[in-house]
């Protein structure tokens, strides 16, 4: 499943070449269920399993959607209560040559306290012949001032396997003690149909290492 926009760069960027030639709408939808939702390093389940969905309308480069996760965060304040995330997304992907451009704006909002921010976030997905990918993001958030870039590489084999990693960091812009650095690597294998599954490390100088199991399905 495609979480977010780096649920996997590769990914949206072979989606990305189909979309260019694309003549009348589509609709793509998915779930997963993961034994620890991890966003730029850091777990927001509070360690526990989540289980997400997607729903996403294209036409041409353009495209639109919800993606949703619970989620469970600690303290008694609002993001405390809270129990569900709503991501709605909106954006354009092209395919330049080889180089696939994905240009997009998402808002977050929770059950409980409501709208919290959004980011502009510009990627980049640059095939590596028949052997896999580079990939690259930058997030911005023009409220409060936060940047998150990640760059990372996906290798594919045996025509269902793939291993790849990312490895990130806020540029010491989210108010923290010290620049967040954050990295994962994993293994995904694709199933029957169009379900796969993920076997992915996450860890950084701020949370400590998570070994995260996730099945997901798109249609």
């Amino acid at each position: 499943m495609i979480g977010r926009i780096l649920g996997g760069l590769a990914l949206a960027g072979l989606c990305a070449g189909g979309a260019a030639a694309q003549q009348r709408p589509e609709l793509s939808y998915g779930f997963a269920i993961t034994s620890n939702y991890i966003d730029d390093g850091a777990t927001q389940s509070n360690d526990n399993p989540a289980v997400q969905g997607y729903v996403e309308g294209s036409l041409d480069i353009f495209y639109a959607g919800l993606w949703s996760s619970t989620v469970d965060f600690p303290g008694d304040d609002d993001f405390g209560r809270d129990r569900f995330e709503f991501d709605l997304y909106a954006g354009v992907r092209k395919t330049f040559d080889l180089l696939t451009l994905d240009a997009s704006y998402y808002r977050y909002l929770y059950d409980r306290s409501g709208d919290c921010c959004g980011e502009f976030k510009l990627a980049a997905s640059y095939p590596m012949a028949d052997l896999g990918a580079l990939n690259a993001e930058f997030d911005y958030d023009p409220s409060a001032r936060s940047r998150w870039g990640e760059v990372g590489t996906e290798l594919y084999f045996a025509q269902v396997w793939s291993v790849g990693g990312t490895v990130g960091t806020d540029f010491g812009s989210d108010d923290l003690d010290e620049r967040k650095v954050a990295y994962d690597v994993g293994v995904n294998r694709k199933l029957g149909g169009n379900a796969n599954v993920d076997l992915r490390y996450y860890d950084s100088n701020l949370d400590p290492g998570h070994v995260v199991v996730a099945i997901g399905m798109d249609f």
